[in-house]
């Protein structure tokens, strides 16, 4: 390669890093109202939702189950965790 093709690249290279970082830095954000909404505000706007029921663990805990060999059928195992006001199919 010649002085000029290396040039040229290391150009684009500092342009495309530059460009990244512009984009970055006009993502919208902004001070969060007092209540925590508004723009730059982490979360929803209603605030966090409640605690998920204890089963959804169960639920979490099966599936990994699954995934690492320690039981077969997934849909069976699942179909034992629903809560009982759930109706049956």
């Amino acid at each position: 390669m010649n002085t000029r093709t290396i040039l040229a690249i290391a150009i684009g290279l500092t342009v495309a890093l530059a460009a990244t970082a512009a984009v970055g830095a006009a993502a919208p954000g902004g001070t969060p109202a007092a209540d925590g909404t508004g723009p730059g505000s982490i979360g929803p706007d209603g605030g966090l939702p409640g605690p998920v029921p204890d089963f959804v663990g169960d639920i979490h805990e099966t599936i990994d189950s699954f995934l690492d060999g320690s039981i077969e059928n997934l849909g069976e195992s699942l179909r034992d965790l629903r809560p009982s006001d759930a109706g049956a199919p």
